[in-house]
């Protein structure tokens, strides 16, 4: 999604999600037609390397960011990196929890906190998203200030056929993401509504 596009640089967590926002130019983003993952593809300019991030990003329906999963894969190189992302507040000593369904978990090390999130940053390999193909959902699951894991669940159905094919088109992508924000928009302004009702009848 552009939200996630926009979040990140090359090598780190924060970093991963901001070079996507360079591809405004560039001919490859792709996903599954009603799969919340999306692919983007690019060339690093230094490496001349193409680069990919295969992500999906929670949010209430109102709009909230919840958390981000993205993974990042270099041309040619065998080493990919599972970046995450989750609101601020959250306890940084203990990192956060990566699992698929209820296979073993992982553990994600905190590598900044930005005014917006948190980002972790792990290595995984090809049996790492041999379960994820094989798997339901992934949990991410950071710890609060009162060090109780907040726990948030995010869909696998669709990521395997994400994962493997070709890039979309920057365009659609961000035709989708406005068509997004728009329902996330009527969403809010139906909540408010609500909560407007509610008062002037408890009056």
């Amino acid at each position: 999604m552009t939200s996630v596009l926009k979040r990140g640089l090359f090598g780190c967590a924060v970093g991963a999600f901001v070079a996507l926002s360079s591809f405004a130019g560039a001919p490859a983003i792709a996903q599954e037609e009603k799969s919340p993952w999306t692919k983007a593809c690019n060339t690093n300019p230094n490496t001349q390397k193409e680069i990919c991030f295969i992500s999906i990003e929670l949010r209430t329906n109102t709009g909230q960011f919840l958390s981000n999963i993205a993974i990042q894969e270099t041309e040619g190189e065998a080493r990919k990196k599972l970046l995450v992302a989750v609101p601020t507040g959250v306890l940084i000593q203990p990192g956060v929890r990566i699992q698929i369904d209820d296979g073993k978990p992982v553990q994600g090390k905190y590598s900044i906190c930005a005014p917006n999130a948190c980002y972790a940053e792990l290595a995984i390999d090809d049996s790492f998203i041999n379960t994820m193909k094989q798997g339901g959902e992934v949990i991410v699951a950071p710890y609060n200030q009162q060090a109780k894991e907040i726990v948030f669940k995010m869909t696998l159905i669709g990521f395997t056929k994400v994962y493997d094919g070709e890039p979309m088109n920057i365009a659609e992508l961000q035709k989708r993401q406005e068509e997004l924000q728009s329902e996330l928009q009527k969403r809010a302004d139906e909540a408010r509504q609500k909560l407007i009702d509610a008062q002037k009848q408890s009056q």
